[in-house]
């Protein structure tokens, strides 16, 4: 869920790149002006605080993780939706690496900013919804074990993709884009029991 509109993609793009190469405490205007081509004075006039850029940002990749996923998922049902939810917002390629080191300050920043944990809560619900429904699709299919504990397990799903967000960031060793999805399958399959 967007924490604001997002009016300049192409900023939020710059951030994630700087982002990605730094890391969050080291981002300044001047870098984020320089990797978009603009004078420094350009960017400051649009977002004069690394506060706001960095709101615009996190909406940005918030938005385009809400598109991936709805792509992933349209049309899909019980297990292969889960599959699909879950490969879309998986670390596992350079894109989704990036964003994951826009998001993990990013929920730094929300424990102590109450509009930031509110845009992240509110994305959290929406996939807990989604979660909790496709279990019981894949229940009701035979796919997943009929004890399975929907609530408890749709934490853990949360949990798990909340995690892959920094283990393929600090663990990449042992969270590489094969593993990740290995541990996928192997997620799946102790549901099916």
């Amino acid at each position: 869920m967007p924490v604001a509109e997002v009016e300049h993609p192409e900023l939020s793009e710059a951030v994630t790149a700087v982002v990605a190469r730094r890391g969050f405490d080291e981002l300044t205007l001047n870098d984020v002006a320089e990797e978009a081509g603009l004078a420094v004075t350009s960017l400051a006039r649009i977002y004069p605080t690394k506060s706001a850029l960095a709101r615009a940002t996190f909406a940005h990749v918030f938005e385009q993780s809400s598109e991936g996923i709805n792509a992933a998922i349209d049309g899909r049902y019980g297990v292969d939706a889960i599959r699909s939810f879950v490969m879309a917002v998986l670390p596992d390629d350079e894109t989704k690496v990036a964003a994951a080191r826009v998001l993990l300050p990013f929920w730094q920043l929300a424990l102590h900013d109450d509009e930031l944990a509110a845009a992240s809560a509110s994305a959290s619900d929406a996939w807990r919804t989604l979660l909790r429904t496709w279990l019981r699709e894949a229940m009701a299919d035979g796919d997943v074990r009929a004890d399975v504990q929907v609530d408890v397990v749709t934490e853990m799903v949360l949990n798990w993709i909340a995690g892959t967000q920094a283990a393929a960031i600090g663990e990449a060793r042992h969270n590489a884009p094969q593993q990740l999805r290995a541990q996928v399958d192997a997620l799946l399959d102790l549901l099916h029991g």
